[in-house]
């Protein structure tokens, strides 16, 4: 059963993640054919420049599934951003999942949802998966609450 609850857990996350800024056919495909005409081996700056311009004129936005199909086609994605970089320049840095930044109305949609299809099927191993796999897909550490209870 819990292979069960993990498999209905993980396919409502990834309709979740799937919500994100994730790679169209289009955007993907507009990746690989700017890509074709550099050699990853020998960018100038104009090129990794370019390559930016492309991009941020297609809504391609740096996300860690447009570094994936870089490196999968050989470009190092992390070199070609810094390359378009004003010296002394910091990145941004990446969002943070926090407990603050936690949707709780998602959480409780989430939790409803599993409850609702497992609740007298479930042990204590079971509620504990569940937990579990709640931390994880919100980003919470094992100590935290899943409830704000300060007014």
């Amino acid at each position: 059963m819990i292979n069960s609850i993990n498999s209905s857990s993980a396919s409502f996350m990834s309709q979740q993640s799937s919500q994100a800024a994730k790679l169209t056919t289009e955007q993907s495909d507009f990746v690989k054919e700017t890509l074709a005409e550099f050699d990853a081996e020998n960018l100038t700056e104009e090129n990794t420049q370019s390559i930016q311009a492309a991009f941020k004129e297609q809504g391609i936005e740096p996300t860690k599934e447009l570094a994936d199909l870089m490196s999968e086609l050989e470009f190092d994605a992390k070199s070609i951003g810094d390359a378009g970089r004003v010296e002394g320049q910091r990145p941004p840095p990446p969002p943070q999942n926090s407990l603050e930044s936690v949707d709780t109305d998602e959480v409780v949609s989430y939790l409803d949802e599993l409850l609702t299809e497992y609740s007298s099927q479930l042990s204590d191993e079971d509620k504990e998966s569940i937990l579990a796999s709640v931390q994880e897909k919100f980003g919470l550490s094992e100590g935290d609450s899943l409830l704000n209870v300060t007014a």
